[in-house]
């Protein structure tokens, strides 16, 4: 139905030979879609709705809730393992397990809102989560670089499977990976809302107890706040699918708001760099925030380009986001010079992720200007922007592995 329902979103007759084939299911579908969309005949359609959607809204809502609310419990039940059983250490446990933990009821839930997951799918998961449990899991314990980094990129790769159960395992579909950019930066709204609103309640809990004189702060960390925040990206992804209109409008404002802030900042930081007395160089301090930086930097570009057909005025977006290119570009060249002078003092395993990392990051920025470049003023289309980044997505799905099971092996997990 929401393939039909996006084929034919100019169609009026179609439109209404669909919902005349299911107007239930139409319903729903529509209203998690027409965020995307603004055109007279979906604005015709959303007010037509309105009476429905009212009339049914409560109980169908109770409804889908059940399903995500179970699986945000099963999260929760999962990290409290620690709490629960005096024999689990519970810094290693977090430490390498909370992602699988968080991202399992993620995936899970991707699942269940595809239902033509077939077994065959179901069980790839469940080898994927075994095998990358045990492994991680089995590491060496110690504060190993390598297994260090390997720990950092486990989140990425179930990122990419949660992409891979998004777009129904179509991994060629092009326009899916970047749906699933623009559903990945909505949910970080919408995950960071409620975490927000904890905070809040965290901050107030807090104040009335130890004005009573208690002390509940290990408590609270253990049985409120740690499984909130595990759970908070299933009810986020909950509230999304019910919400459609919230996020939708809150994401293209903060591409717009956040792409030219970000590019002054970054300008005055790099003037401020030639004056001050600390080189990059040498500091090693300074090379981790650069490169941090550095990967905030790409994706909120990457975020930014998910939205500009979205937005009315996307073409006036696309040069502050050639120029936000370009002075990532300058960036990307200023660590990656530092990189490879450290390198030349041998190789280590921080130095090797942290190469190729920046190296694929230089090619992908450079492709991004480019087709920023020809969209702007060569009258591409911007649609060449979008293929640019969906392609270049399994590259960066191919590293993650790399990065987690080939590099501390490698390395001799040192």
């Amino acid at each position: 139905m929401k393939q039909q329902i996006i084929d034919s979103i100019n169609d009026p007759d179609q439109l209404e030979s669909l919902y005349r084939q299911d107007h239930r299911n139409f319903e729903k579908v529509f209203s998690e879609i027409s965020g995307d969309y603004d055109s007279p005949l979906v604005r015709f359609w959303n007010i037509r709705l309105a009476p429905e959607r009212t009339a049914v809204r409560t109980g169908s809502m109770l409804r889908d809730f059940i399903e995500p609310l179970a699986i945000a419990l099963f999260t929760v039940i999962m990290v409290l393992i620690p709490a629960l059983f005096t024999g689990v250490n519970r810094e290693f446990f977090y430490l390498r397990d909370i992602a699988l933990i968080a991202f399992n009821g993620l995936i899970i839930y991707s699942f269940r809102l595809n239902k033509a997951s077939s077994i065959n799918k179901w069980a790839l998961y469940g080898v994927l989560l075994i095998i990358t449990g045990l492994y991680i899991n089995l590491l060496p314990t110690g504060t190993s670089d390598s297994i260090i980094l390997a720990m950092l990129h486990v989140p990425l790769m179930l990122w990419c499977f949660l992409g891979l159960t998004y777009v129904q395992f179509d991994y060629r579909s092009l326009t899916g990976r970047m749906n699933f950019i623009r559903f990945s930066g909505e949910l970080v709204i919408m995950t960071g809302l409620i975490l927000l609103a904890g905070g809040v309640l965290t901050v107030v809990t807090m104040g009335l107890f130890s004005v009573i004189g208690m002390d509940i702060s290990q408590t609270y960390a253990n049985f409120i706040a740690i499984p909130g925040g595990v759970a908070a990206p299933v009810i986020g992804w909950y509230l999304i699918r019910n919400y459609p209109g919230i996020t939708s409008k809150i994401a293209p404002v903060i591409a717009r708001i956040f792409t030219p802030v970000v590019l002054v900042t970054l300008t005055v930081y790099l003037v401020s760099l030639i004056f001050s007395k600390n080189s990059i160089l040498e500091n090693r301090e300074m090379l981790i925030v650069f490169n941090v930086m550095l990967l905030g930097v790409l994706t909120l570009i990457i975020f930014s380009i998910s939205e500009i057909n979205r937005e009315a005025s996307g073409k006036n977006s696309l040069i502050a986001l050639l120029l936000l290119s370009s002075m990532a570009i300058i960036i990307n060249s200023i660590a990656l010079a530092a990189i490879i002078s450290r390198v030349l003092d041998g190789l280590t395993p921080n130095r090797t992720v942290v190469l190729i990392t920046n190296i694929l990051v230089f090619i992908n920025l450079i492709l991004i200007a480019v087709k920023l470049y020809r969209v702007r003023f060569k009258a591409a289309s911007s649609e060449i922007i979008e293929i640019s980044v969906e392609k270049y997505l399994t590259v960066y799905a191919v590293w993650t592995v790399i990065a987690i099971f080939i590099i501390p092996v490698v390395f001799g997990f040192r």
